[in-house]
């Protein structure tokens, strides 16, 4: 990969306001919501940055307070936003969440209609400052928003692999915004064009009806959509991914959960870390520290950082308390 180029991971993607409610309040009833931003392309520039890694995120926001309060929270992160499309008179996306205590799961509404975003298109986005970058990212989330999100992602993993860029792309589906049939079917063309393919294990099963044991899934992942590189996550139990010749696995942490939105973003992120170095074992022990770092975490960007990331994965055991 070339490392003259001015970023190391781009991406194009949708980030909202977040507002959810303290652990024990349903939503219907809380008097107070605490207030983030998130969205599955930024949460991954952001920990990509928080270890020291060059990235940029590209969208299209209404010029409100709100998109002014997304650009800020992710530039924050050292992100690069300078390439967001501002339109007037268009809404951004928001989302609701309540943490539901077991036997109750997370609960998600969102409201993400005919936001300036759904509305964008490839001609909105400056091409020569987007694909002067090793790698370029795409999630299955923005091709559901809308046809003009699809044909834009589209676009820019054709365009990026014509140029040479490596290209990633995490399925990331959201049942709350399209069914498991028609998401598979739009997907799977994407997810031909990545060479580095990300999955959850629920996803290969649920949307492309893989089976067999994490090794088998993530083989045959592999042989379907011919990417260089596949992963899959398996929740608490770590990720394994496949070159083509060798298995590479991730351990499990134990992990206190304060918070598990964006979890699998710093997973992601880790690997990508590691791809860079080239060095995929690398990349999932990246993945796997921060993903666990994550969970304990209020909110959905990752606020560690390299130091506490290798601590972590050189820790044997050693004092709780940190001092």
């Amino acid at each position: 990969m070339d490392s003259a180029k001015r970023f190391d991971v781009t991406t194009i993607g949708s980030t909202m306001l977040r507002l959810s409610v303290p652990a024990g309040e349903r939503l219907e009833t809380a008097g107070a919501f605490q207030v983030h931003t998130a969205g599955t392309e930024s949460n991954t520039m952001a920990a990509l940055a928080r270890m020291g890694r060059r990235c940029a995120w590209v969208s299209r926001l209404g010029e409100n307070a709100l998109g002014h309060r997304i650009t800020r929270d992710i530039g924050a992160y050292k992100v690069d936003v300078s390439r967001v499309r501002w339109v007037e008179g268009q809404r951004n996306e928001t989302f609701f969440v309540e943490y539901g205590a077991r036997p109750r799961k997370i609960q998600v509404i969102y409201d993400r209609r005919d936001a300036a975003v759904t509305r964008m298109r490839f001609d909105d986005v400056d091409r020569d400052y987007l694909f002067d970058t090793r790698i370029f990212h795409g999630t299955g989330i923005f091709p559901a928003l809308s046809e003009t999100c699809r044909e834009t992602l589209a676009s820019a993993l054709q365009q990026a692999r014509s140029a040479g860029i490596v290209t990633s792309f995490d399925v990331n589906y959201r049942k709350g915004l399209w069914g498991a049939e028609q998401a598979a079917a739009i997907l799977a063309p994407l997810m031909e064009m990545a060479d580095l393919l990300f999955m959850t294990r629920e996803d290969a099963t649920g949307l492309f009806g893989f089976g067999g044991s994490p090794e088998e899934m993530v083989q045959a992942v592999h042989r379907r959509y011919h990417p260089h590189i596949s992963v899959l996550t398996l929740g608490d139990e770590g990720g394994i991914a496949f070159d083509g010749q060798k298995l590479y696995h991730s351990r499990a942490y134990t992990v206190d959960v304060i918070d598990r939105l964006g979890a699998g973003d710093c997973f992601t992120a880790g690997f990508l870390c590691g791809y860079l170095e080239n060095d995929i074992q690398a990349g999932m022990d990246y993945a796997a520290a921060m993903a666990a770092l994550k969970l304990g975490i209020r909110g959905d960007y990752f606020t560690s950082g390299r130091e506490e990331v290798l601590a972590l994965l050189n820790d044997e055991g050693g004092r709780e308390v940190d001092r």
